[in-house]
């Protein structure tokens, strides 16, 4: 009559749900940050690469080319990260929070850089080309939030149901369904005791498909990272093999010391492409 056990049932529904959703969001979190911590070092690889190509004497003009693409990759995933900073610095400072529609939502404070970083680069940014820093007010706000708050993500498609946004970047979702703490007639209580249940089932199902979508997300970013980590180890091996021709004279080289040298060259800028590609 007073729906105290549907109420309890479908709380603890609601709280598997949250479990479930937690688990995924911080498997999600785990596979991002190794994800970033594979492209800094991809970035450092592909550094030395441009040195070694940059020191051969008469190296082929095709090797001009591709080596400013490779450049043009390599400044361009550093501009996420300065953006990303920037955002960071303008989303603090605005007092505003980004965890909007999350219970007790958490400021931008409070929130990591690494998160920050990792999502951005995975994800994309919002970014309209003009530096936050050389903007101000709401309009600084507006910019710094635009992928914060999640809009880039949901454009990509992995909004979570309800409108709301896949990352917060304050931690997982929090959700709860509050109980009744004032005094009521046993009518009043039964009613409100059947609002909670459906809230929370409703709730849970919303969870539900959310954790669907950052497990979907979760294997694009481990796709991402397995494909950058082959083609960097490969690579590795390739600088190995080729350090002995520094400051070499390319026309000087036999035909098989050529061949390894475009080679590298065309799987640094295929690497150095992987560095910007978002899911």
């Amino acid at each position: 009559m007073l729906y105290a056990k549907p109420k309890k049932e479908a709380l603890a529904i609601h709280e598997r749900a949250v479990t479930k959703y937690n688990a995924a969001y911080q498997k999600m979190e785990r596979v991002g940050d190794r994800l970033y911590d594979k492209r800094c070092d991809c970035v450092t690889l592909i550094q030395e690469i441009e040195f070694l190509v940059n020191s051969i004497a008469n190296r082929p003009k095709e090797f001009e080319k591709k080596i400013s693409e490779i450049q043009a990759a390599r400044e361009k995933f550093r501009e996420t990260e300065t953006y990303v900073t920037e955002a960071m610095e303008a989303a603090v400072k605005s007092g505003v929070s980004v965890a909007a529609g999350v219970a007790g939502g958490a400021a931008v404070a409070s929130m990591a850089p690494s998160a920050a970083m990792w999502v951005a680069t995975t994800f994309g940014t919002a970014s309209t080309g003009t530096a936050i820093s050389a903007l101000h007010g709401a309009v600084a706000t507006k910019a710094a939030l635009a992928w914060l708050g999640g809009g880039a993500l949901s454009a990509g498609g992995a909004g979570v149901a309800g409108g709301q946004a896949l990352l917060a970047l304050a931690g997982p979702i929090g959700w709860g369904i509050t109980g009744v703490t004032t005094a009521a007639s046993a009518i009043a209580l039964g009613h409100k005791n059947k609002k909670i249940a459906d809230e929370a089932i409703a709730e849970a199902k919303k969870i539900t498909i959310a954790g669907a979508e950052v497990n979907e997300a979760t294997a694009k970013i481990q796709h991402l990272t397995d494909e950058t980590v082959l083609l960097m180890d490969a690579l590795r091996d390739m600088a190995q093999a080729n350090r002995p021709l520094k400051g070499s004279n390319y026309l000087e080289l036999s035909e098989d010391k050529q061949y390894r040298l475009g080679t590298m060259v065309n799987n640094t800028l295929t690497l150095a492409e992987l560095l910007n590609k978002t899911i």
